[in-house]
C-alpha cells in the first residue's frame, strides 16, 4: 500500500527493503508548510537526500537550525522536513526516494497509568473540557447585569453582537494578524510594517535592477526593461560568439572541397566535407549551390557573401520533409552555430514539395539548439517556414517538448514566399528575433482559402521570446502569439518597435480551444508585452478568405500590457463593419495604455470588448487618442463588470454615431471626452448628448487622509481619522471619526464616533451621535451632540454632555410617519408674525378682507357687530396657524369620536433599491375614508376664498373708525373696531398704526387679543 488515504484503526506498515525485488519508491509531492515543517508522506532515504521546490526553484539543504526563506533541513528518521518561518501556508514541491511509512492510529496509544484510556478518549476529554469551561464563562457573562460601555463593547462597527467581549477581541485580533499576513504567507510585525514593505515592493517595481534610476510609473520601467533584458542577452550572446570562434580550429573555402556554385552541380558532399564534425569556418563565395540539405554540426560557423550573392538552394531530388539548412544532431542537440549572409531557397520547382508536416520543410530550422546565430540571411520560397526556432518534434499535449532550442538570436533577416509562417518558434526558450522582414506569404500549406500564414508567428510551448524592430506585410497575421488546442501556449512574450502593413490580422494573440464558455480556461495563455508597435491598414486576403481585418486581436490571453501602439486605417477601405481592436473569448487582465488610432472610416468600432457568455474583463484602458476614426469609439459588450478608463480622447469628423457605448454602468470611467460623434455615449441604455460622466467603480476614498470603504458602493469623501463605509450604498463626508454602516446611509460633516446603522439612516453636523436598531429605517439626526435616535421616518437634534450617546438628550422631533413635531423648549415666532389663528370658514362663503372683527355663526364666521361676541380678527401675521390642512382633503382619514385618528394596521409595498422589486412590509397607519377620492385634486384652504386666517391670540392689526386712540377698548360696529363704553370690556389698543382716512373708509389700530 503505497499511497494513504484512509487512516482508520488498524496500525498502517509498509518498509521497503530497496533491492531489486522491493525498491525504494521515487515520490514528488506538493505539501503545504505548517508554521515551519512540513510532514513528508513517508521515511526519506538519506543518502538520495530530499529536494525542495519553492515555484519550481530549488532550495538548499543544510544541517544548521538557523534557516532562511531558500534553505531547509531534513529529520530523515522521521520524515520531517523543516523551513523558515516566512514559507508558513506556502506549497512547496518535495521529491525524494521513500523507503515506507509507520503508522500508529490514536486509538492504539495506550496511556501509562491505564491500560482502559486511550489517547484518542483522552484527546477527546480535553476538548470536551475546553468547550465546557468556554461555555460556562459565556453563561456567567451573560447572567450578570453589565454596564452599557461593556454591552456596546460586544457590538463591533458593523453592528454585529458577540456573545462575550473576549469573543469579539479574538475576532478583531484575528483579522489584525490576517490583515499582517502579505500575499505570500510572511507574517509581518505590524499592519504598518506590511504596507511599508508593499510600498517598497511598488517603489522597488519603478527602480532598475541596478538601483541607480526610477521611473514615474511601470509602464516607463517596464519598456526600459525589455531593451535592457534585450541588450543583456545580446551581450551574453556576443561572448558566446567568441567563444565559437575561439573554438574555430579551420577556416575553409567550400570551393576547395569541390563545390560549384552554377546552379546545378550538387554540392551536398562539398558542404558535408567541408564541414566535417565541426569547429569550423565555412566561407560560401557568391553563386547558387544546390544541395540535397545541410547538416550543420556543432561549433561551424556558415559565411557567404552576402544576401542574393550567395545562395543555397535545394537540389529538385530533395524529398519535400527536407530543409535546406538545419543543424546536424536533433537527438542530442547542437551548440553554437552560426549561419549568415547568404539566401536559403527551398526550390518550390522541384517535384516533391510535401513537407509532412511539423517543422519539415522550413528554409532553416534550429532545433535542440543551444547558442545559434542567423544572421542577414533571407529565405525564400519556403515549404513550411522561412526561419523555425524549434524542438526536434512539436507536442501537441499539455507537455513541453523535449530538446527545445535555447539563447538563439535570428536578427537583420527576410522571409518572403513562404508556405505557412516567415518566422516562427516552437518549444524554445530565450529567442531573440530583431531587425527582420516577413512579407508575401504564399499560404500553400492548408486548403484553399484558409491559409494561416504569417509574418512572425510564436507558437506552442515558446517562453521568453523578444521580437525586436520587425516588419511583417501581406501575411495573414502579422505578429501572431498562440498555441494550439491541447499544446501549452507562448508565454512571455514581448514584442517592440514592431510594425504591421496591411496584413490581415497586424497583431492576434490566441490559444486555439480555449475561447468558449464551454472550452476549458488556458492554464498557460498569460504574458505579453507590446511596446511600441504599429498596426497599418490592415485589409482582407484571398489566402484566409473567412479572416476579417482587425489592429489587434486578444482571445484567451491573460496578463497582457500594450503601451504606446499606434493603428493607422485607410479611411476608403471597407472593413466591412468589423472591429479595429477587439478583446474577446476569456481573455483577462488587459492594459491598453497609450494608444493611437485613426483612419477606419468603414470600421465598426475603433476598441470594442466583446461580452457575453466568453466576454473580456479586468481590463484597463487609458491615455487612448481615436481621431476621424470609425462611428463608434470604444464599446463594452454585456456581463463586462471590472473595466477602467481614464483619459480617453475620441475626436471624430462629425459622421462617428456614438463616442463609447457600455451595456451597464459597472465601468470605471475618469476623464473620457468625446467630440463628433451624434452622442458622445451610451450607457446601460441612458444616452449622453455632449458629454461621457465620469463614473467611479468600486469602494472609494477621496481626499481622506485616513478611512475605508468596506463596500463597492461605499465612499469616504474629505474625511479623517478612519472613518469607514461599511456598507452598500454608504458615505462618510466631510467627517472624522465616523462610519456609515447601514445600507443606503450616510454621515456627513460629524465627527466623535458618529455613525449610522440602519437603513436610510443619516446623521449631520454633529458629535458622537448614532443610529440604532438595524432592524429600523429613515432616522436621521442634525446638529446634536451624544444623541440617538432609533424611531423610524423621524428627524431627531439635541444635546447632551459626556461621553455617551443617549436618545434621553433628544430636545426636538419631526415625526414623517404621523406628522407629529415634539420640542422641550420653546417656539418662537418673529415680530412679523404676531398672533395665533385658525382657519375659519365663512357663513355665505364669501372672501372677508384683513382687518375686519368676526364672530361665530355656528362653526362658521360672519363679520361682527354691535352685541355680538368677537372671536378674533382676520390675519396676515399668523406665528402659528392651525387647521390649514395644505396636502390633502380633511376628512382623508376616519376619526374617533373625540376627533382623534383611527389607526389599523396595513401592508405597504415598498421597492428595494437593488432589484426594483416591490416587497410589502406591515405599517401603522391612519385608517383612510371609504368617500375619499385621491384622484380628485385637491385645493387647499390657503387658496380658497371662503377660508380665513382668523387671529384668536395676540398681537393683530385691527381696521378702526375715528373713535379709537392708545389705551382704548374695543368693540365691532358692522367688522371694524369702534370705542367701547365699558373699559372692561373687548380688546385694549396698544397702538394706531394709521390713523383713520374718511376717503378709504377706516385706520388700522394694533390691538392685543386674549
Amino acid at each position: 500500500m503505497d499511497n494513504f488515504n484512509i487512516y482508520n484503526d488498524p496500525i498502517i506498515s509498509r518498509k521497503r527493503k530497496g533491492n531489486k525485488g522491493d525498491p525504494f519508491k521515487q515520490v514528488s509531492e506538493t505539501l503545504q508548510v505548517n508554521k515551519n515543517y512540513t510532514l513528508l508522506s513517508e521515511v526519506p532515504n538519506r543518502k538520495q537526500r530530499v529536494e525542495a521546490y519553492r515555484n519550481n526553484q530549488p532550495l538548499i539543504e543544510v544541517e544548521s537550525h538557523e534557516l532562511e526563506s531558500d534553505t531547509f533541513r531534513v529529520d530523515y528518521t522521521n520524515g520531517i522536513v523543516y523551513f523558515d518561518e516566512s514559507l508558513s501556508s506556502e506549497y512547496l514541491t518535495l521529491k525524494y526516494l521513500g523507503e515506507g511509512v509507520l503508522l500508529f492510529p490514536d486509538s492504539r496509544i495506550f496511556l501509562t497509568d491505564s491500560n482502559e484510556i486511550t489517547a484518542k478518549e483522552k484527546f477527546r476529554d480535553i476538548d470536551r473540557e475546553i468547550l465546557n469551561q468556554k461555555v460556562r464563562i459565556e453563561e456567567q457573562l451573560k447572567s450578570v447585569p453589565q454596564p452599557s460601555e461593556i454591552v456596546d463593547g460586544r457590538i463591533d462597527r458593523n453592528g454585529n453582537v458577540f456573545p462575550v467581549l473576549k469573543e469579539r477581541i479574538d475576532n478583531e485580533q484575528k483579522k489584525i494578524e490576517d490583515a499582517q499576513k502579505d500575499y505570500n504567507g510572511k507574517i509581518h510585525s505590524s499592519l504598518k510594517a506590511r504596507l511599508d514593505e508593499g510600498q517598497k515592493e511598488i517603489i522597488d517595481a519603478r527602480r532598475t535592477t541596478d538601483g541607480t534610476q526610477l521611473f514615474n510609473n511601470l509602464d516607463d520601467r517596464l519598456k526600459f526593461d525589455n531593451n535592457a533584458v534585450l541588450n543583456e542577452m545580446k551581450s551574453a550572446l556576443n561572448l558566446e560568439v567568441t567563444k565559437l570562434n575561439k573554438k574555430i580550429e579551420r577556416v575553409v573555402n567550400v570551393l576547395d572541397f569541390g563545390a560549384v556554385g552554377d546552379g546545378i552541380t550538387d554540392c551536398s558532399e562539398a558542404f558535408k566535407l567541408a564541414m566535417g564534425n565541426g569547429k569550423v569556418k565555412v566561407n560560401i563565395p557568391a553563386g547558387t549551390y544546390i544541395v540535397k540539405g545541410l547538416k550543420v554540426p556543432s561549433y561551424t560557423i556558415l559565411s557567404g557573401d552576402g544576401i542574393g550573392i550567395t545562395t543555397i538552394k535545394l537540389h529538385n531530388s530533395t524529398p519535400g520533409y527536407e530543409w535546406v539548412i538545419t543543424n546536424k544532431d536533433y537527438a542530442n542537440g547542437n551548440s553554437h552555430i552560426q549561419i549568415r549572409d547568404l539566401t536559403a531557397d527551398w526550390n518550390l520547382a522541384r517535384p516533391d514539395t510535401n513537407t509532412t508536416g511539423n517543422q519539415h520543410g522550413s528554409c532553416v530550422t534550429f532545433a535542440n539548439v543551444k547558442y545559434g546565430w542567423i544572421q542577414n540571411v533571407e529565405a525564400i520560397n519556403a515549404g513550411l517556414h522561412g526561419f523555425d526556432i524549434s524542438s526536434p518534434v512539436y507536442k501537441y499535449d499539455e507537455t513541453y517538448a523535449e530538446g527545445a532550442s535555447r539563447y538563439v538570436w535570428v536578427d537583420n533577416c527576410i522571409a518572403s514566399n513562404f508556405g505557412d509562417d516567415g518566422f516562427t518558434t516552437h518549444h524554445s526558450e530565450f529567442i531573440f528575433i530583431s531587425n527582420c522582414m516577413s512579407y508575401n506569404a504564399r499560404g500553400s500549406n492548408t486548403e484553399e482559402g484558409a491559409g494561416n500564414s504569417n509574418g512572425f508567428e510564436v507558437d506552442d510551448g515558446s517562453k521568453h521570446v523578444w521580437l525586436y524592430n520587425n516588419y511583417s506585410t501581406n501575411n495573414i497575421r502579422g505578429f501572431e502569439v498562440k498555441a494550439h488546442q491541447t499544446a501549452p501556449a507562448a508565454q512571455n512574450v514581448h514584442i517592440i518597435g514592431c510594425s504591421s502593413y496591411r496584413d490581415v490580422r497586424s497583431f492576434d494573440f490566441r490559444h486555439i480551444g480555449h475561447h468558449l464558455e464551454s472550452d476549458p480556461d488556458s492554464t498557460t495563455a498569460f504574458n505579453i508585452n507590446v511596446v511600441d508597435c504599429t498596426a497599418m491598414e490592415p485589409r482582407f486576403n484571398i489566402l484566409y478568405s473567412g479572416l476579417t481585418p482587425r489592429a489587434l486581436v486578444i482571445s484567451a490571453y491573460k496578463n497582457v500590457a500594450i503601451s504606446n501602439f499606434t493603428a493607422i486605417g485607410d479611411p476608403s477601405y471597407d472593413y466591412q463593419n468589423n472591429p479595429v481592436i477587439a478583446l474577446q473569448y476569456k481573455c483577462r487582465n488587459i492594459g491598453f495604455h497609450n494608444f493611437n488610432i485613426k483612419g477606419f472610416k468603414k470600421a465598426s468600432t475603433d476598441i470594442r470588448l466583446i461580452g457575453g457568455d466568453q466576454k473580456t474583463d479586468n481590463v484597463n484602458i487609458s491615455n487612448v487618442q481615436i481621431y476621424h476614426s470609425a462611428p463608434e469609439g470604444i464599446g463594452i459588450g454585456g456581463s463586462i463588470t471590472n473595466v477602467n478608463l481614464n483619459n480617453i480622447s475620441m475626436i471624430n469628423d462629425g459622421t462617428g454615431e456614438i463616442g463609447f457605448s457600455t451595456v451597464n454602468s459597472q465601468d470605471s470611467i475618469i476623464g473620457a471626452y468625446a467630440e463628433g460623434y451624434a452622442n458622445a455615449a451610451k450607457i446601460a441604455g441612458t444616452t449622453y448628448k455632449s458629454m461621457i460622466p465620469n463614473n467611479i467603480k468600486n469602494g472609494t476614498r477621496i481626499a481622506a487622509s485616513s478611512g475605508q470603504t468596506l463596500k463597492d458602493t461605499s465612499v469616504v469623501i474629505a474625511s479623517t481619522v478612519d472613518s469607514v463605509a461599511g456598507s452598500d450604498k454608504s458615505v462618510v463626508m466631510g467627517s472624522s471619526n465616523s462610519n456609515a454602516l447601514g445600507e443606503n446611509s450616510m454621515v456627513l460633516a460629524s465627527s466623535g464616533g458618529s455613525r449610522t446603522v440602519g437603513y436610510r439612516d443619516v446623521v449631520i453636523g454633529s458629535n458622537n451621535s448614532r443610529t440604532d436598531l438595524t432592524d429600523k429605517s429613515s432616522k436621521i439626526i442634525m446638529a446634536s451632540n451624544n444623541v440617538i435616535n432609533d424611531n423610524s421616518y423621524t428627524v431627531r437634534g439635541g444635546y447632551g454632555d459626556g461621553d455617551v450617546p443617549n436618545k434621553r438628550n433628544t430636545k426636538w422631533e419631526l415625526d414623517s410617519l404621523n406628522g407629529n413635531i415634539k420640542s422641550t423648549g420653546s417656539i418662537t415666532g418673529s415680530s412679523n408674525f404676531s398672533d395665533y389663528a385658525e382657519y375659519f370658514e365663512s357663513f355665505d362663503g364669501s372672501k372677508i378682507q384683513s382687518g375686519y372683527i368676526v364672530t361665530l355663526e355656528g362653526e362658521k364666521i360672519r363679520i361682527a357687530n354691535d352685541g355680538d361676541e368677537m372671536l378674533g380678527v382676520v390675519s396676515e401675521t399668523a406665528g402659528v396657524l392651525l387647521g390649514e390642512n395644505s396636502f390633502v382633503w380633511q376628512g382623508r382619514y376616519l376619526k374617533n369620536d373625540f376627533g382623534g385618528l383611527i389607526y389599523e394596521e396595513r401592508v405597504v409595498k415598498e421597492r428595494d433599491d437593488d432589484t426594483g422589486e416591490e416587497i410589502e412590509v406591515i405599517r401603522l397607519l391612519p385608517k383612510e375614508n371609504p368617500n375619499y377620492t385621491p384622484d380628485s385634486e385637491y385645493v387647499s384652504r390657503k387658496s380658497r376664498d371662503e377660508w380665513h386666517t382668523i387671529g384668536l391670540i395676540g398681537q393683530v392689526y385691527i381696521r378702526c373708525d375715528n373713535t379709537v386712540a392708545v389705551g382704548d377698548t374695543i368693540k365691532p360696529k358692522n367688522g371694524i373696531a369702534t370705542k367701547a363704553d365699558d373699559r372692561g370690556q373687548g380688546w385694549k389698543v396698544m397702538k394706531v398704526t394709521k390713523p383713520y382716512s374718511q376717503t378709504v373708509g377706516y385706520g388700522v389700530a394694533l390691538c392685543f387679543i386674549r
